[in-house]
C-alpha cells in the first residue's frame, strides 16, 4: 500500500497539447516544471512535475484524438489545487471539470495503468448498458427503516465502490435517481477506533431532529462541505 496514490480525473478538452506536452493557459502563473514525460500508448502520456521540490505526478488519456473526451488524472497531494489552477477555472469553459472518475494506483505498468484508466473514462459510455438508477433513503429517527432501491447497474458500481473503499478507505461513484440528476455517492470505510462523535447521526426527520451536517471528518482524501 505505500507505493499506492489516488488520483483525480480533470476534463481539459480545450487545453492545448503541442509536441506531446500540455500547454495549461496559466502555466507562466504558477510555474511548474516539467521533470519527466514518456508516452505510455498511443492515447497515454505520464507527467512529473514539480514545484518548490514537490513532485506530483500525472496521466493524459485521450478517447480519440479527432473527439474532445480528453482527461488529466492527477495524483491527489499537496500540490493538486495548485497544479489544477493552471487550467482555468473550475467548471468554466476553457478551464476545467473535475470528473467522477477517481482511481488508486499502485502498480504503474503501463499495461496496467492503461487498462485501469481506460475504464474509468469508459465506465459511463456503453449504450447498452442503462444508467445507473439507485434512490437511497435514509432514516428518519431512531430505529427507522433504511432503504435502497437501484436496477442492477447501479448496484454493481455501489459494490464495486464498496471493495474500493474496504481496500484502500475510501472512495466515491456517481449514481443517478429516476429523474437524471446526477450526485455523487461518498463511501468510507472508517476504522474500529474512528470516534463517533465527530459525525452527526443520520436521522432527518424534521420534527425531532436538525439536518445532519456533512460527515467531513469521516473522509481524508475528499475536501466536502457542510
Amino acid at each position: 500500500m505505500s507505493n499506492t496514490k489516488f488520483f483525480k480525473a480533470i476534463y481539459i478538452p480545450d487545453t492545448p497539447f503541442q509536441d506531446e506536452k500540455l500547454k495549461p493557459k496559466k502555466a507562466k502563473k504558477y510555474n511548474f516544471k516539467l521533470d519527466e514525460s514518456e508516452r505510455l500508448a498511443n492515447t497515454l502520456f505520464r507527467f512529473v512535475y514539480s514545484l518548490n521540490g514537490e513532485q506530483i505526478l500525472c496521466f493524459y488519456i485521450v478517447d480519440d484524438w479527432k473527439g474532445p473526451y480528453r482527461y488529466l488524472f492527477v495524483e491527489y497531494n499537496e500540490l493538486y489545487d495548485k497544479f489544477t489552477a493552471q487550467f482555468g477555472v473550475e467548471g468554466v469553459q476553457g478551464g476545467y471539470w473535475e470528473f467522477g472518475m477517481d482511481t488508486y494506483l499502485d502498480d504503474y505498468s503501463p499495461e496496467v495503468v492503461f487498462e485501469k484508466l481506460n475504464n474509468a473514462v469508459n465506465s459511463g459510455y456503453d449504450e447498452d448498458t442503462p444508467s445507473p438508477i439507485c434512490h437511497i433513503y435514509g432514516q428518519g429517527m431512531w430505529h427507522g427503516d433504511a432503504f435502497i432501491v437501484g436496477n442492477r447497474t447501479a448496484l454493481e458500481e455501489m459494490r464495486s465502490a464498496i471493495d474500493t473503499a474496504l481496500k484502500y478507505g475510501e472512495i466515491r461513484t456517481t449514481l443517478f435517481p429516476s429523474d437524471d440528476e446526477g450526485y455523487d455517492l461518498f463511501i468510507s470505510c472508517v476504522n474500529d477506533g474512528f470516534n463517533w462523535d465527530l459525525v452527526d447521526m443520520p436521522y432527518h426527520d424534521p420534527n425531532y431532529f436538525d439536518i445532519p451536517k456533512v460527515p467531513i471528518k469521516a473522509f481524508k482524501r475528499y475536501k466536502l462541505r457542510d
